[in-house]
């Protein structure tokens, strides 16, 4: 999952249904200090003010109320929105046979090459699965309920999460897409999730195949439900330093990323998995390949 150093700068210390609330109870918000992410108000923190404001032989009674004033469990985001996502992810559970396959990147010439063209690395992994899957045609493919099909366009749709719910942007055919023109295209899907709220239909439709990042919130290594009728989708963890061997065998510090892909068995077996994993390792680990492209 990706998100935006503009939207950091421009969101909200204090989430929508907190705010309503702390307004309908006359509660200001300016002074207070939250016990959510980032230090985020959230109702849990404007029900305690109310509490504590309270005198004690009715702090019980206040207590009692607390169920009634509690919000469904959405991080102040859209409630139809995550009913939504909850209901295919079951379906996706339920129907699709998942299995996950892990890999170990070395990011070194990655982490070099993004300063000097003002690019994320976000950006080099989008670049690299749209290569593997070019190579890897399988795995771009859908169930159709008898066979897999394998799809012409390569539509990666890229995670991101809002208060709102999460959004799964759309870049389409990145095969005919440079870095720099997937780099472009990414950050302006990308904010008109987290800063305008304005997804139009080919935006969030098609696509072909997910990328969801979680790296930039400490995650090594995760896997996810595939979002139908795509066969895979990739999970792409933090980057950090690791110790390994090096070509002369001596041990050294290296920034290593692990992918996991969670697969459709129906689709796609273990050595598929793991040879399209091994394309995207060697695209990552040898980027030029990617800026000639």
């Amino acid at each position: 999952m990706i998100k935006s150093k503009e939207f950091k700068s421009v969101r909200l210390r204090v989430s929508p249904a907190a705010n309503k609330l702390a307004e309908e109870l006359g509660i200001g918000v300016s002074s207070l200090r939250g016990s959510g992410s980032r230090g985020r108000i959230v109702v849990a923190d404007i029900q305690q003010v109310q509490l504590s404001s309270k005198p004690e032989n009715d702090q019980k009674t206040a207590y009692r109320q607390k169920v009634s004033l509690s919000t469904p469990a959405t991080r102040g985001g859209s409630v139809k929105i995550r009913r939504l996502l909850a209901r295919k992810m079951e379906k996706a559970w339920q129907e699709i046979p998942h299995f996950y396959v892990t890999i170990s990147v070395d990011m070194t010439d990655v982490v070099r090459f993004r300063h000097d063209l003002g690019v994320t690395i976000n950006d080099f992994i989008i670049a690299a699965t749209a290569q593997a899957l070019v190579e890897h045609p399988w795995v771009n493919a859908t169930w159709d309920g008898e066979q897999g099909v394998e799809l012409e366009d390569i539509n990666i749709a890229i995670a991101a999460a809002t208060d709102r719910g999460l959004y799964y942007p759309v870049l389409l055919q990145c095969e005919t897409l440079s870095l720099q023109d997937i780099s472009k295209q990414a950050r302006a899907l990308v904010d008109k999730v987290l800063l305008q709220n304005q997804l139009t239909e080919p935006d969030r439709d098609d696509a072909t195949f997910t990328i969801t990042n979680m790296g930039m919130l400490g995650v090594e290594s995760f896997s996810a439900i595939i979002t139908p009728p795509q066969a895979a989708v990739l999970c792409v963890g933090t980057i950090k330093g690791e110790v390994v061997v090096d070509d002369q065998g001596d041990p050294a510090v290296a920034p290593i990323m692990r992918l996991t892909l969670s697969a459709d068995h129906r689709v796609l077996d273990g050595f598929d998995a793991a040879e399209f994993l091994d394309t995207i390792k060697c695209y990552l680990e040898a980027p030029v390949m990617l800026i000639q492209n």
